[in-house]
């Protein structure tokens, strides 16, 4: 009997941050820039889409996936340059990872539940 891997949850996380910079980032640079050009009053402002459940919640997950994907593409970019990765490796940059997203949830649900005041 084969032994267990814990390499696809990382691979789906890694399918999901691709998807996430593919997609959502492309999207949100354009909304951004269009912004730019506007007056200010009635154009797209990022605080306002962080004052809903959906743009927190968007925001939120475009930094989760891309985060992990990063991370991903690092650890396996260690084995293309014949680093050996081992255990302590995998903590510290998953670690990162997780540190990044926490921190993105901390500040986006300060920031949204100050919305409410």
């Amino acid at each position: 009997m084969p032994a267990r891997s814990n390499e696809p949850p990382f691979w789906g996380l890694f399918g999901f941050g691709g998807m996430v910079i593919a997609f959502a980032f492309p999207a949100l640079l354009i909304c951004m820039i269009i912004a730019g050009f506007g007056d200010g009053h009635t154009t797209f402002h990022f605080t306002e889409a962080m004052s809903h459940w959906w743009g927190a919640g968007a925001i939120f997950l475009i930094i989760f996936g891309a985060a992990f994907h990063g991370v991903h593409r690092i650890y396996h970019s260690f084995h293309d340059l014949k680093i050996h990765t081992g255990r302590v490796h995998h903590i510290i940059l998953y670690g990162t990872a997780f540190c990044i997203t926490t921190a993105a949830l901390t500040a986006i649900s300060i920031y949204y539940f100050k919305s409410f005041q």
